[in-house]
């Protein structure tokens, strides 16, 4: 007779048991999430230490408000991606003040070349014509496209109908494009 291995308890299991109290549900819980919420968090604020504080409050307010989360409205993984959007979109609010590009400057660690330099002004391009959309846009950007979530789950987070998602995402697809072409020129060069 072989020993059944338990089951790995799901998400809303987890969840259930952190609302408990359960120090060691929610350590599984973040191990899971962590790595992601770090990503959505650096690739909507630009800057990893502003990411990892991100996370960190993300991952309190889960502890704190665990009993908060409702089965009926989405998946746990929507809901800690919706409170990191929401705190991403609080930071941008409060250093709109401060020149972003100089918090989106991230060092290129491969060697010299004439395809790096092409790529990093490339990337330059792109995270300038990124900070110059609306908040909302560049989340959504960030969700479907680098985060690669389902529309209805990026809608979900961004507190949006499939719908508004959707022709959201169509208005900073064009607006990233009219930036870009702006920043790049005709010829492709900056």
């Amino acid at each position: 007779m072989l020993n059944a291995v338990p089951a790995e308890p799901d998400d809303a299991m987890l969840m259930a048991r952190i609302a408990g109290g359960d120090e060691t549900a929610f350590r599984r819980f973040a191990d899971r999430h962590v790595g992601r919420m770090l990503r959505l968090a650096q690739s909507v604020l630009g800057s990893a230490a502003e990411a990892d504080e991100v996370t960190q409050e993300a991952l309190l307010r889960i502890w704190r408000h665990a009993a908060r989360w409702d089965a009926t409205r989405g998946q746990p993984g929507t809901w800690v991606h919706t409170i990191v959007v929401r705190l991403c979109v609080d930071r941008l609010r409060r250093r709109r003040h401060e020149p972003i590009d100089a918090a989106l400057e991230i060092p290129d660690p491969a060697p010299g070349a004439f395809e790096t330099l092409a790529a990093q002004r490339e990337a330059q391009a792109l995270r300038a014509a990124m900070t110059s959309l609306p908040q909302r846009q560049r989340a959504a950007l960030v969700l479907f496209y680098q985060e690669e979530m389902a529309g209805n789950e990026a809608a979900e987070t961004l507190g949006l109908s499939l719908r508004a998602f959707w022709s959201l995402l169509e208005r900073a697809r064009r607006a990233l494009r009219q930036q870009m072409q702006r920043k790049t020129g005709q010829d492709g060069r900056m």
